[in-house]
């Protein structure tokens, strides 16, 4: 991988150490021409409890995906998806996946693979390019 993919992948890690979920953490970078648009890490919405598992362990239903976030904080500023590049520590979800692709983001750069995997058919089906990390 190119050095600047292995950066951005890098600062997906770095975002992703600030979730606060004690199993998961889930961080991404939105980018386009080298500039980093957006970043998002896996949580709970702005001022909610940071709560993110009940007690046997499971996602609770107000856990915001680190897509959703970045994509949250790419529609609050004055920069269009269109053609950007994701780099994320998981593959994105089926959810994650159609928002990404309404954004306009055309490559995706991930490190691990996720459970939900139907994500790849949408992706493939429509060109748009996606890339797991070597390690």
């Amino acid at each position: 991988m190119s050095r600047e993919v292995k950066f951005m992948m890098d600062v997906a890690r770095r975002v992703a150490q600030e979730s606060r979920d004690y199993k998961v953490k889930v961080g991404c970078v939105i980018a386009k021409d080298n500039n980093i648009l957006a970043y998002g890490y896996n949580g709970t919405p702005s001022g909610y409890d940071n709560t993110m598992r009940d007690n046997q362990g499971k996602t609770l239903p107000t856990v915001i995906h680190a897509e959703q976030n970045a994509l949250a904080k790419l529609a609050k500023s004055t920069q269009s998806g269109a053609g950007a590049i994701l780099y994320c520590t998981l593959l994105p979800c089926t959810t994650c996946a159609m928002s990404l692709i309404q954004a306009g983001v055309s490559k995706i750069y991930y490190a691990e693979s996720y459970r939900d995997t139907g994500a790849l058919a949408m992706f493939d089906a429509l060109g748009i390019t996606l890339i797991q990390e070597e390690n």
